[in-house]
């Protein structure tokens, strides 16, 4: 044994000392087919004197920086700059580089059993693109490649253009959020919640996908090739949802089912594995995004023109369009939709609330830039948030209509000086009108409407409906020519005149000189006040005696649809003001009211109180701007019988209402009526109630009424 060992350790030491002497050097790898004598002595360890010798390189980086791979140097792959750029003051450049080469016949070469089927993505040969191009004409009405976040939305994209045009790339970036590729132990063992595509719901969830399709496109340099920074995998997408117990069963919630591909209400169902809480999640969202559009939308926006065979677009397609890719918008949507069925079910808001508290910080997130609040999401975004505020808002309790009002003003100015002008201003009158409610009930200061009035930039009347035409004005359909833009003037007249008329108001409650005691004083500020009240009232009543306006009030039972709503409309409000004029403008004023004026306001109320029974007869769900001119109605009235009717008529159009608002107001309405009759069994007189301060007594405040 000894002897053995003392030979192996002198041969090592030999060895060793050869090695010194003569660097080791590596032969060639000779072709496959060469059965030279050179290939076989470098087999056998004999190197030819032909064959030069060849040093070992060092391993060539395939993840490092271009520049350094250009120079065929060993690059650190330090990041954003590598030690060898910074040491030379090189730009360092890790953007990737695309190359497509097609390997068919390559691999057709080497195996011969592969058959090749043609594809009309890389074969323009294909049957399939044969059959197509034969065909009628395919237009592409998908939004451009790089916008488009779902493989299934990529794949009809494709569909539609010539082969190739359209290419999806992940590299090795793509891969970093999966846990095994993540050297981070906490990474790796963090539950990563499902993704699921397909629904409304799934292709707004993760802003993250929607980020990637524009950065793709931006590092790539070409808008047909979208890099993927985030590689989703269906089958793989559940495997990391568990929990971080991987030995324990799975729980029947989280059974795998298999989706068959499907249209259900918008929500597009895709085949993946997906747990019973998604599909019930999905469903559930199928479920909110059918109320927004048969409910929520219809009392938002009352004067569309009805069609249910599709063929019209409605304006809330506008909304859909632009929640696909801004998820804070999506769950705006779902928030307004799940409170409307909550207030109609009598059921707590719970999803509402839970969806209210994703789009904030989604909100705040997607606003990256300045530029960012200009965008059409974040504009829809704040105007769906104060719908929600103004319909959640409770008794007693303080909501953010306000912030979101004085928000949208700031947004409406920003896209005016962005786009020279508002893509969608019959959104702005909207808000308009929303704010001139919050004016006339004394919750709100009328900041919005204010503003745009001021700045004469409110938007003129061929702009208040949806759809607009090529020329950004409304589009005025063939049997609605000879009323459609007599009526849409006239409303625009009354609104304005309404605005004039809450302004002047605000003034008057917060001037203290009529408080007084100074009788003369008093005195002449009351007639200063009925003098600038009565040109308001002037400029209303003549508005109805123009001949345009006569003739279509006269033909009104036969308007078309969207006319008839808005003559309604018009004619509801002028009768409000009317009686808001002669008994709201300050405490106390009806009793310095002439006399003179009681047949007005008894005529205006009944015609309020016919016109909203008429409607209701009718069944419509659209009648939520008659909640006001009702309140005015059964305020104003003397008859007892009729104050029931009002309040019986606002009872009835809490069904259609999204939130509280209508119940509130009906509340508000008794508190007055029990007040009223209070007063009068004590001073012989109920003129003199104030409803504003009933409803600051009462914490009734209404922002909008009917919402």
């Amino acid at each position: 044994m000894t002897s053995t060992n003392t030979t192996l350790v002198m041969q090592d030491e030999k060895r060793g000392e050869s090695s010194k002497k003569q660097p080791v050097r590596l032969p060639i790898i000779a072709p496959k087919d060469d059965q030279s004598s050179s290939a076989s002595s470098s087999r056998s360890g004999h190197l030819g004197p032909s064959v030069p010798p060849r040093a070992r390189l060092p391993p060539r980086s395939r993840t490092g920086c271009w520049i350094c791979r250009t120079r065929k140097v060993k690059c650190d792959e330090g990041r954003p700059v590598c030690g060898q750029c910074a040491r030379l003051g090189h730009t360092c450049d890790y953007s990737p580089r695309l190359s497509f080469r097609d390997d068919t016949p390559r691999v057709v070469e080497r195996m011969q059993d592969v058959t090749v089927v043609t594809s009309s993505v890389w074969d323009s040969n294909s049957p399939a693109l044969t059959d197509a191009s034969t065909g009628s004409a395919v237009v592409d009405d998908l939004p451009p490649f790089t916008s488009l976040t779902t493989d299934e939305e990529r794949e009809k994209k494709a569909e539609r253009a010539s082969p190739g045009t359209y290419n999806v790339v992940v590299n090795q970036d793509s891969f970093q959020h999966l846990p095994e590729y993540n050297d981070d132990p906490d990474i790796k063992t963090e539950a990563l919640s499902p993704l699921r595509r397909g629904s409304v719901a799934t292709s707004l969830a993760s802003s993250i996908g929607r980020d990637t399709a524009v950065d793709g496109a931006s590092v790539s340099g070409d808008p047909n090739v979208v890099v993927l920074p985030r590689f989703e995998d269906a089958g793989r997408r559940n495997t990391f949802s568990h929990s971080k117990d991987t030995k324990s069963p799975p729980s029947p919630s989280t059974k795998h089912t298999i989706i068959k591909a499907e249209e259900t209400d918008g929500a597009i169902l895709t085949e993946e594995p997906a747990s019973i809480e998604d599909n019930q999640r999905i469903g559930q969202d199928a479920r909110y995004l059918r109320q927004f559009r048969n409910v929520v939308w219809r009392q938002l926006v009352p004067f569309e023109r009805e069609a249910r065979d599709g063929t019209i677009p409605s304006s809330v397609n506008v909304l859909e369009t632009a929640a696909r890719t801004f998820p804070p918008l999506h769950h705006a949507m779902m928030a307004v939709a799940a409170l409307s069925l909550a207030v109609q079910e009598g059921k707590e808001k719970l999803d509402a609330l839970q969806h209210y508290q994703q789009a904030l910080p989604a909100l705040q997130n997607s606003l990256k830039s300045p530029d960012d609040l200009s965008s059409d999401g974040a504009f829809l975004t704040h105007f769906l948030l104060l719908v929600y505020e103004i319909a959640a808002a409770e008794d007693g309790h303080s909501n953010l209509w306000s912030p979101h009002l004085s928000t949208l003003l700031r947004i409406t100015l920003l896209r005016r000086d962005v786009f020279g002008g508002e893509r969608f201003p019959f959104v702005v009158w909207w808000i308009c009108n929303i704010d001139l409610d919050a004016l006339f009930s004394g919750a709100g200061r009328g900041e919005f409407v204010g503003y745009m009035l001021n700045t004469d930039i409110i938007p003129p009347p061929s702009f208040h409906l949806h759809p607009l035409g090529l020329d950004g004005s409304s589009v005025v359909y063939g049997h609605e020519l000879d009323s459609l833009p007599t009526i849409l003037q006239l409303n625009y007249e009354v609104t304005l005149l309404a605005v004039r008329l809450g302004f002047l108001a605000r003034e008057f409650r917060q001037d203290t000189t009529f408080d007084s005691a100074d009788l003369l004083r008093k005195s002449q500020a009351t007639r200063i006040r009925q003098t600038r009240i009565f040109e308001v009232q002037e400029a209303l009543r003549q508005l109805w005696v123009t001949p345009g306006v006569s003739m279509v009030g006269q033909n009104a039972p036969n308007l078309p649809p969207r006319p008839k709503l808005l003559y309604e409309h018009a004619a509801a409000l002028y009768r409000a003001c009317i009686l808001y004029s002669h008994t709201s403008m300050w405490p106390g004023q009806r009793l310095e009211t002439s006399p003179d004026y009681d047949t007005e306001i008894a005529v205006a109320s009944n015609q309020i109180l016919d016109l909203t029974r008429k409607a209701l007869a009718e069944d419509r769900a659209d009648c939520r701007y008659l909640v006001f001119p009702v309140f005015m109605a059964g305020f104003c009235s003397l008859d007892g019988a009729q104050r029931m009717v009002a309040l019986d008529l606002i009872r009835s159009m809490e069904r259609i209402s999204i939130g509280r608002n209508t119940v509130m107001t009906r509340k508000a309405l008794a508190a007055v009526y029990e007040k009223q009759n209070e007063r009068f069994m004590n001073t012989g007189q109920s003129l003199d109630v104030d409803w504003m301060e009933v409803m600051g007594e009462r914490d009734l405040r209404v922002v909008n009424f009917g919402v």
